[in-house]
């Protein structure tokens, strides 16, 4: 059942991952694409995130940071 789909009334779980973006950014996004904030450090990413999931931090999920190479 999607966000939408869900009856008048009913809650959502809100989830979210949070991952870097190719400027060095730190990016927490709302799985159903209700919120999304830009961070300069993760700390205040995963803060966001885990406030906007009801306090539930096994709601917040991490994608693994990818080393960025110059050439």
């Amino acid at each position: 059942m999607g966000y939408f789909d869900a009856p008048p009334g009913e809650r959502v779980l809100r989830e979210f991952t949070i991952r870097r973006d190719p400027l060095g950014h730190w990016v927490a996004s709302e799985t159903h694409g209700l919120s999304e904030g830009v961070f300069f450090n993760f700390k205040e990413a995963f803060r966001f995130a885990v406030r906007e999931a009801d306090g539930n931090p096994d709601r917040v999920h991490v994608e693994p940071v990818l080393a960025f190479s110059e050439h």
